[in-house]
């Protein structure tokens, strides 16, 4: 797509846009519709809950096999028929009458999603050279930001004036836009390789993402046989994945991928960013209503400045690693989060605004510096024929870290109130800050493996 105009690559960005900010927005905007579905489907919060589960397992789940599909039969099909499946499945959600045809429907949803997640990315890496290429994808990270910040002010105003099933309509109008868009500016990609699809490898690697997300959304109040039976799942689906892909004479995964030193390292900092992110977001909530006393209005006053600051610098970030390279901004990048994150170590009761507020636009830059580049050093590592699975796999970092990381912070906080009469009503200070400390350990992984990262190799 090297050859496209500059009008075309503007209209191809805007597609790509419209499918991100619309995956994000339904993901910030369906936590505030959960306690309204509880009375007007007449359910039950663990029922609801699966309203979430059953999206996140999807998405994450075939994220992989959407990148192979993409890389078989082009990224432009697939991704068409991504948009056009999240349309319908938000047009399913928002007619739903019973709980279980809702979450049926959010299944359908997060199927359409992975697509939009897992090939967004690489299409843009396909259409932009290399030296505009940190860039574009920082204007990626901008409409993410922005998707998450507007997603809890129109939620909000949706499901009081229009209710909750006006959060999942709102979808059809920009899903019929993004698709028709999708059908004209998607134009010249054919698809790279003709082997057959690892359905075995793809139906492995579900099931061993959906025992772990299940052992996962467990840790820290459960422990029963059955919970201990996730990660034996998990692990044995895995174990099997692994061979089945290095037997296989067309595997979903290409093992050889992990052999580039720079795809390797970039990915896993991805992925201990996103779980500090996650453990982070998971406590800083109870910290700032618990201990602080603020109003849930006032905290997404406090918080969005993130995001806001991520959306600015991005496309900052990105043009600087255009030209200097990825290695120092992401290592950078990673060295402000990680310092940022433990200093909230040192807020005790009392703390001002003010220094929430600093601390959370010195977040967003170190953000906004490390993902474009990151990103760019990830779908830049691989060959073309790869551009899919790698994109897949830069999804598949962020939504695995940012799980564990809460699975993480669950544990921890759970650990230190094990017993006390206060567990119930919340985490203690001290295992709120005892997240913040081992985060700086986790930080410190991610800035090794930033920093150790090899040149960009392409060949397999």
């Amino acid at each position: 797509m090297f050859t496209l105009s500059i009008e075309h690559r503007w209209w191809l960005t805007l597609n790509i846009s419209i499918g991100i900010f619309m995956s994000t927005l339904d993901a910030s905007i369906v936590s505030i519709s959960l306690p309204t579905i509880v009375q007007s489907l007449n359910t039950n919060i663990k029922t609801v809950a699966w309203v979430m589960m059953a999206y996140l397992i999807i998405i994450t789940g075939c994220l992989l096999l959407m990148g192979k599909l993409a890389d078989l039969f082009s990224q432009r099909r697939i991704y068409w028929l991504g948009f056009l499946t999240f349309t319908i499945g938000s047009g399913l959600c928002g007619f739903s009458h019973t709980i279980y045809f809702l979450i049926g429907a959010r299944m359908i949803q997060g199927f359409g999603a992975s697509a939009l997640m897992a090939i967004g990315p690489a299409i843009i890496t396909s259409a932009y050279p290399e030296k505009d290429r940190g860039q574009a994808l920082g204007m990626l990270g901008s409409i993410v930001s922005l998707g998450f910040i507007t997603g809890p002010l129109i939620g909000g105003f949706l499901v009081e004036h229009l209710g909750w099933r006006s959060i999942f309509l709102i979808n059809l109008p920009i899903g019929i836009a993004g698709t028709l868009l999708s059908s004209k500016v998607l134009k010249g990609d054919r698809k790279t390789a003709s082997q057959q699809i690892d359905l075995l490898g793809a139906l492995l690697f579900f099931l061993f993402v959906t025992s772990l997300l299940l052992f996962l959304n467990r840790v820290g109040w459960e422990s029963t046989p059955l919970f201990w039976a996730w990660i034996v799942l998990a692990l044995v689906c895995l174990g099997l994945f692994l061979i089945t892909e290095y037997r296989s004479s067309s595997p979903l995964v290409d093992l050889r991928i992990f052999k580039n030193q720079s795809f390797l390292s970039s990915l896993g900092a991805s992925f201990f960013s996103f779980w500090m992110n996650g453990a982070h977001n998971f406590v800083l909530p109870f910290f700032l209503q618990m201990f602080l006393g603020y109003s849930p209005s006032k905290m997404g006053m406090l918080i969005f400045p993130v995001a806001l600051v991520v959306m600015v610098i991005a496309p900052i970030g990105g043009r600087i690693s255009d030209r200097i390279g990825v290695r120092i901004p992401t290592t950078l990048g990673l060295i402000v989060t990680s310092l940022t994150i433990f200093s909230f170590v040192f807020l005790r009761e009392g703390a001002s605004d003010y220094e929430i507020l600093v601390r959370h636009v010195i977040l967003g830059v170190g953000i906004g510096f490390f993902n474009p580049a990151n990103n760019s050093a990830i779908l830049g590592s691989l060959p073309k024929t790869h551009v899919g699975v790698a994109s897949s796999f830069l999804a598949l970092a962020r939504n695995l870290g940012i799980v564990i990381g809460v699975a993480f912070a669950e544990m921890v906080v759970a650990l230190k109130t094990s017993g006390a009469p206060e567990a119930i009503k919340g985490p203690s200070l001290e295992g709120i800050q005892d997240v913040w400390q081992i985060l700086l350990v986790i930080g410190l992984i991610a800035i090794f493996l930033s920093w150790r990262r090899g040149e960009k190799e392409v060949s397999l």
